[in-house]
């Protein structure tokens, strides 16, 4: 189990924006050991090179190159992660499409590859991710266990020109809703960090240097006073 001087993340969907921050972050903050996964391999290893920076290489990231559609690639690597690097006290979902689909003009198959990635592969996430982090709260009294979603406004107020990813991110929350309600009296915090518009390094509240601040407030509140979601607008 991980202790106070051991605590993974598991990062699903990095990348140079929202993912690479939160790793950063949260590496910069006594995470000492960071799992990355993506489909890309180059861009991988640019995130594990800036986290390693950040820290003064202080921090042990690892990459994974997985496609988290096929669920038995993406569970043999959860499983490859945690005998490499140990259970993971955080376990952050990023994964996410961003394209335009309009409404009443797209395929049907657009609906069912967003739903993949932000509902079907969460849910397979969960399944692995969730008895290990219920199980390290009833372990270590001093753990923050958490599943922590990255999401948008979508939910609240559909694009139609967006609408396979309104409705995906939607069921999405809808899904997020009830795990929280179910393992959230377990010791595990379920959350989602609501980014209310295009990520911008420039951008006062929407760079991803303070969308991922704004995360590590998330996942630091105290255990009796846990909200469910933040909006970053």
């Amino acid at each position: 189990m991980a202790s106070r001087t051991d605590r993974p993340l598991i990062l699903i969907g990095s990348g140079p924006g929202i993912g690479r921050h939160i790793a950063c972050e949260f590496a910069s903050r006594r995470f000492n050991k960071v799992a990355l996964l993506a489909r890309n391999a180059e861009r991988l290893a640019e995130d594990q090179a800036a986290i390693k920076a950040a820290t003064d290489d202080k921090t042990e990231v690892r990459t994974y190159p997985v496609d988290i559609t096929d669920d038995e690639e993406f569970i043999a690597t959860l499983d490859k992660i945690e005998k490499e690097m140990g259970v993971p006290e955080v376990f952050y979902y990023n994964a996410a499409r961003v394209t335009l689909s309009k409404l009443l003009e797209s395929e049907g198959r657009e609906i069912e590859y967003d739903f993949q990635i932000n509902c079907a592969s969460l849910y397979t996430a969960a399944k692995w991710a969730i008895p290990r982090l219920v199980s390290l709260a009833d372990a270590d009294a001093h753990a923050r266990p958490s599943l922590l979603v990255t999401s948008s406004l979508l939910p609240l107020d559909p694009i139609p020109d967006m609408f396979a990813l309104s409705m995906a991110k939607a069921a999405q929350r809808n899904m997020t809703q009830s795990l929280a309600k179910v393992y959230g009296p377990k010791g595990v915090h379920i959350g989602m960090v609501l980014v209310g518009g295009a990520v911008d390094p420039t951008h006062a509240t929407l760079s991803p240097s303070n969308i991922a601040s704004r995360t590590w407030g998330l996942f630091e509140e105290p255990k009796e006073k846990q909200t469910f979601e933040i909006q970053v607008v």
